[in-house]
């Protein structure tokens, strides 16, 4: 192939990765242009423009503040204007709960903001995000093997119903899987040649990752062991002027440059906290309230109880010690080694991993199950790419036969030790909510199965680019098929959202985004009376919905006079999984679970016609 023509073909590919990025971006911003928040969104939305336009950092500690002045870049304090006189206010301070009631004062009735307005803006310059990790993974690809892995990873992530669900979201899901795939490809170059700016990259991306979010920690050990796999390599490792040829000059340069990460990332904490102790002057964060939290969540997974402190988990807490841990914060925090807010929502988080409710396969805990994210994966998954990712598998297979491994050794280790130590953290934990907290591995696999597809067109030609194109003409009806409803997405062999009722919950399904969708339905039907249970955290009324609350209900009380006459029940698929209520509760609910639906409105909502 001449020089010229080989160019054309580099432009092709980059012409085509671009166009996927813009479906991508498009089929995104239509699929939320016209749904309410989820059910954590107003929080994350009134808590960035507290810390921006306040300088305040009392609202939302459970989540670090980068991403969260990202969401409020080009703002206007006009449009939502912040009430520091509400008793919510001060409560921020010592209860997280009080973050949430605020939120949702500030943004709904009667407070006369216009809050889908502000919500699609933040999604808007979200979304951007997601097209630059998208970006980041077609680039990788293309470095490793070509326009083709290129073309072929870009189209796997562009293509994939969850990433198009949870990149527009006011959420941190999508921003750290960003950050842990940008931290590895730096971490990647510094392994082929460690140079000045490229230390720079790792370090900035590192501190980066810890404050967007607390599983950021994460960027510590993958740092620690990336590198240590780097001096393992028996490569000679380019660092700055000099050559580190054998491994105790390896381990010397791995231990600088690890040792640089973890100083610019305390120096990024502090800036990020506004270089102060507390989250705002005057105000300080309660650290005990955050240690009660967690003690209270340990005496629920030792006792396995639920919410009310019964007289079993009321004598533990009473001989409660603290641990290691907690030990360890409160050391920090007596001497002003982190911001206050900082190790008060570390505290907060890591309790929320010894217990949450959880529903799976039919079944309800408190402590997840060790096979939850295999079985999310394999249901959450386009068919498509399962088995792109098999074959891709199988080949790589075949191919080490053949391979010259030495040289690819460093390239093996950047794809798989960041998912492989995310991967083990997040079964270990017991937050089995959503596919949304295993997002940071997908990016490998796409980068993988690109790599792979363009190593099998280099070996078998036009089979193997017919087998890629068939693979992405599945992914793409599979996936057209569920616009605009992408968060309840499920594979054809899990049945569809239909079926993911009997599989999952909470944010896999249900995240309160169908509000405008009930409204239509119910402008539609006004001879029916709605009786509603929904879970989420926008406003029912705000989108002038008349409702009269079922059992459980997240939405506020309705005190206006109902429309129509005849019953008719609208609840979210959480309802009818328990999730959420108590035993009387799910009682209430249980002749339901054994009806069809007469609609289900979105995949989320079910509607039941009068007996």
């Amino acid at each position: 192939m001449s020089l010229t023509s080989h160019k054309s073909a580099d432009y092709i590919a980059a012409s085509l990765c671009a166009a996927l990025l813009a479906i991508f971006a498009a089929t995104s911003w239509l699929s939320w242009r016209h749904t309410s928040a989820t059910f954590d969104e107003p929080m994350h939305l009134v808590a960035s423009r507290i810390q921006t336009e306040l300088g305040d950092l009392r609202c939302d500690p459970d989540n670090p503040p980068l991403w969260k002045y990202f969401v409020s870049v080009g703002t206007d304090a006009r449009d939502m204007p912040l009430d520091t006189t509400s008793p919510q206010w001060p409560a921020m301070l010592y209860d997280p709960v009080a973050s949430q009631a605020y939120s949702l004062h500030a943004l709904y009735p009667p407070s006369g903001v216009d809050a889908d307005a502000l919500i699609r803006a933040a999604r808007d310059r979200m979304l951007l995000l997601g097209v630059l990790l998208a970006a980041i993974i077609a680039w990788w690809a293309w470095r490793l093997a070509g326009p083709v892995a290129a073309l072929v990873a870009a189209a796997f992530f562009c293509l994939d119903p969850n990433f198009l669900a949870h990149s527009a979201l006011i959420k941190n899901d999508v921003p750290i899987t960003l950050l842990f795939t940008a931290l590895m490809y730096a971490i990647w170059r510094v392994g082929r040649r460690a140079t000045l700016p490229n230390c720079l990259i790792v370090a900035a991306l590192v501190a980066a990752s810890i404050t967007t979010k607390f599983s950021g920690l994460l960027a510590i050990p993958i740092l620690a062991v990336s590198l240590f796999a780097r001096c393992l390599i028996p490569i000679d490792w380019p660092v700055f002027r000099w050559s580190a040829r054998t491994f105790p000059r390896r381990c010397l340069a791995a231990a600088a440059i690890g040792l640089w990460g973890l100083l610019f990332s305390y120096f990024s904490i502090w800036a990020c906290y506004g270089f102060r102790f507390d989250p705002a002057p005057g105000a300080s964060a309660d650290l005990n309230s955050a240690v009660r939290y967690y003690a209270f969540a340990q005496a629920r997974a030792v006792h396995h109880a639920a919410f009310d402190p019964t007289p079993q988990i009321v004598q533990w807490l009473a001989d409660w010690k603290p641990d290691a841990l907690i030990q360890s914060v409160r050391w920090l925090h007596q001497q002003h080694l982190f911001p206050s807010t900082f190790l008060c929502g570390f505290v907060y988080v890591d309790g929320d991993t010894y217990t949450r409710s959880a529903y799976f396969l039919g079944q309800l805990s408190l402590h997840g199950w060790w096979n939850y994210f295999p079985v999310v994966i394999a249901v959450k998954t386009p068919l498509a790419t399962l088995i792109a990712l098999t074959l891709a598998i199988l080949l790589t297979l075949f191919f080490c036969l053949n391979s010259r491994l030495p040289r690819d050794l460093w390239s093996i280790a950047a794809l798989t030790l960041a998912p492989a130590l995310y991967s083990i953290s997040a079964f270990r934990s017991h937050l089995d909510l959503g596919i949304r907290h295993i997002l940071p591995i997908y990016p490998f696999l796409f980068i993988f199965i690109g790599v792979i597809a363009a190593r099998a067109v280099a070996r078998f030609g036009k089979p193997a680019a017919a087998v890629i194109g068939l693979l992405l003409l599945g992914l793409a009806v599979e996936t057209f098929a569920a616009f605009p409803n992408f968060i309840p997405f499920f594979n054809v062999a899990a049945g569809g959202y239909r079926d993911g009722e009997r599989l999952l919950g909470d944010s896999n399904i249900d995240w309160g985004q169908n509000l405008p969708a009930l409204a239509d339905w119910q402008r539609q039907h006004p001879d029916y009376q709605l009786l509603l249970y929904y879970f989420g955290s926008a406003d029912p009324r705000y989108y002038h919905i008349h409702y009269g609350n079922l059992p459980g209900s997240f939405a506020p009380p309705d005190q206006r006079r109902p429309t129509g006459q005849r019953p008719y029940w609208a609840m979210s698929v959480v309802a009818l999984q328990g999730q959420y209520l108590d035993a009387k509760q799910r009682q209430f609910y249980e002749p339901f679970r054994e009806r069809q639906p007469t609609e289900i409105i979105g995949g989320s909502i079910y509607l039941y016609a009068p007996w």
